[in-house]
């Protein structure tokens, strides 16, 4: 069964859990709080132990029959998560999802969580058997023209109000990006002891605020501005904050220029892709310009796969070492002869 995402939890508390739930989207924020929210729901039910596995190259996927099949000595329900990232299941993997669907058992919950899936995946056998004897959800960017009332809507959750053109200031700086919009509105939260946030408050945090942006990093990496993006992510280190909290937007972002890329290397304008994308920042025309006039597609795309494979490397990794992964990212997005850490 397919459900919308803003529809997840309603379903959920009014149902219970499905067997099998399918999250797939590029947009961060809302398939962590989607998982989050199965989560949650999976430890209230008494599931009682959590399983997660991660298909990387190689991957075994009989792991997940067993995995199911196995009766653990401290729990009679599990959660199970199948962590698939950019990857696919190919032949083998779609076997087993299929056979997985047609011979549930036992009161175990399987999440997958995945990338985008095109318009084929879902059309092919293993998707359609997931989507019969569970919930399949696609996670979509929200509409440019929806994030300021999406703004206010979050905002009130934090027991606050926004001001209309405050809520389009922020939306005008996120471009788009649900992830940094919630970053900004939790860090506004904070700042502002009003019940109201206003334009002059937003102005204030941006303009007066020492903590680093995770955006302006991605930006001077794009701009070659090596000396800020060391400063930068020393800033961002010293917070203690998470190498995945940058990991995830910086990934929406690449994404993002690599499809300007395409259209780039295919004739299209930079006028006209700052047009069609929103991008009215000067400096942040100035950062994209010279990313994509350093880089041609076949080399964006390079980075891109380097860009995918850090994804588990950071979460695996000691935490120095996502650091250093992390800037050796940034570093080969500026133009240095610097591999990022893969395995």
């Amino acid at each position: 069964m397919q459900v919308k995402v803003e529809q997840l939890p309603a379903e959920i508390n009014r149902k219970g859990l499905s067997p099998v739930y399918l999250l797939s989207g590029d947009e961060p924020l809302q398939l962590n709080e989607a998982s989050d929210f199965i989560r949650c729901k999976a430890r209230e039910s008494g599931v009682e132990e959590r399983v997660v596995l991660d298909v990387a190259k190689d991957f075994d996927w009989n792991r997940l029959i067993e995995e199911n099949a196995n009766m653990s000595l401290f729990a009679s329900t599990r959660l199970i998560e199948l962590r698939m990232g950019t990857s696919k299941p190919g032949l083998a993997g779609g076997k087993v999802l299929t056979e997985y669907a047609e011979q549930l058992a036992g009161d175990n919950v399987l999440l997958i969580t995945c990338n985008k899936l095109e318009k084929r995946v879902q059309n092919s056998k293993w998707y359609k058997s997931l989507n019969k004897v569970g919930v399949t959800t696609q996670v979509w960017p929200i509409d440019a023209e929806k994030l300021p009332n999406w703004i206010s809507q979050r905002i009130k959750k934090h027991n606050k109000t926004i001001t209309a053109d405050a809520a389009q200031l922020i939306a005008d700086r996120v471009e788009g990006n649900m992830l940094a919009a919630s970053q900004e509105i939790d860090k506004l939260c904070l700042l502002v002891n009003n019940d109201e946030i206003s334009f002059d408050d937003v102005v204030s945090a941006v303009t007066d605020s020492t903590r680093f942006d995770v955006f302006g990093l991605v930006e001077c990496a794009y701009a070659n501005e090596t000396k800020r993006l060391l400063r930068m992510l020393d800033g961002l280190k010293s917070e203690g904050l998470d190498p995945m909290a940058i990991y995830g937007p910086l990934m929406w972002d690449y994404r993002r220029l690599c499809t300007m890329g395409y259209h780039f290397s295919n004739g299209v304008t930079l006028d006209k892709l700052f047009a069609d994308y929103r991008i009215w920042d000067s400096k942040r025309k100035q950062a994209i310009k010279s990313i994509l006039q350093r880089h041609d597609i076949n080399k964006l795309y390079k980075l891109l796969k380097q860009a995918n494979a850090l994804d588990r490397t950071i979460k695996s990794a000691e935490r120095h070492t996502a650091w250093d992964a992390l800037l050796g990212l940034l570093l080969a997005f500026s133009g240095h002869n610097i591999n990022p850490a893969t395995d």
